[in-house]
């Protein structure tokens, strides 16, 4: 029998056993507990799964950190613990997708009528330097091309918020001029960087900080250059030994406000943020 001439057994209308009409699966009843259980599964694999989660290699939110153990720790690769399942970060990344669907819309809406060509660009990612001769790429929040501006989205809380309003941390600040750096490399003009505070629990996004200032160029290549050394130093080690190089890294300075320190597995005794011994620690001694 030819290929052409094989019947069809089955109606390209028919569904398989157990759906109803519109293709949903048919009530069977049963305990709501376990089926809470596995809708927590599913939220839990999207969030351990998402591309955020399962980087590995550093990224320009991280060169900026002025603690120069986690630093090293991160170039090295070391992993770090997770506090649970972390819903915070996720409350962020799922903000800057709906911002990001935002901005297509408006751009989209506007071009429609006006035809001026698109202005926002949305999560791009940018090439922003190299450390050990590896390239280091990073998605941009948002670029504004007709004013020269990045923005950074940060979704934070009441403290960070409050913070903000005597300028940005070391680590945002770094990160955001990485990104004005590698749009000016791949030629497109940046002369501003901005970042905007979003308040996670305020019920009015009156509550935000805006915050810019002129793009600093010498902030990024020495931040770069920075880590530059420590992957040098980190590089040196390892061709004598893994445990020479982590020793090293062990013995590093930390910066007091930390929260990573202890996320490391030379920190399961701090916890965080700062460097103070946790309260098993402080009775080891006396539990013998």
């Amino acid at each position: 029998m030819s290929a052409l001439s094989v019947s069809v057994t089955h109606r390209p209308d028919a569904r398989p056993q157990g759906l109803d009409p519109e293709g949903r699966v048919r009530y069977q009843g049963g305990d709501p507990a376990p089926a809470l259980g596995e809708l927590r599964d599913v939220i839990e694999h999207a969030i351990t799964h998402h591309p955020r989660s399962l980087q590995r290699t550093i990224g320009p939110s991280e060169i900026g950190t002025p603690c120069e153990h986690c630093l090293a720790a991160k170039l090295a690769g070391w992993e770090q613990t997770r506090d649970g399942i972390p819903w915070l970060p996720t409350i962020g990344t799922a903000t800057h997708a709906w911002l990001e669907d935002a901005f297509i819309a408006h751009e989209l809406d506007r071009n429609r009528r006006e035809h001026v060509g698109f202005r926002w660009v949305t999560e791009e990612r940018v090439m922003v330097g190299h450390i050990g001769g590896r390239e280091i790429w990073g998605s941009t929040d948002l670029l504004d091309t007709a004013v020269g501006m990045t923005v950074d989205w940060k979704v934070v809380g009441s403290s960070t918020l409050k913070a903000a309003k005597a300028g940005p941390s070391p680590v945002y600040r770094v990160q955001a001029d990485l990104y004005a750096k590698g749009w000016n490399d791949a030629g497109v003009r940046v002369d501003h960087v901005a970042i905007a505070y979003l308040p996670r629990n305020a019920v009015s996004l009156d509550q935000a900080v805006w915050w810019h200032a002129p793009h600093d160029r010498a902030r990024a290549e020495q931040a770069l250059a920075r880590a530059e050394r420590l992957h040098t130093n980190l590089a040196a080690l390892e061709s004598i030994s893994t445990a020479a190089r982590d020793a090293w890294i062990t013995q590093l300075p930390r910066d007091a406000r930390c929260y990573d320190c202890a996320r490391f597995p030379d920190g399961a005794h701090l916890t965080a943020p700062g460097h103070t011994n946790s309260p098993q620690a402080a009775f080891s001694d006396l539990l013998g």
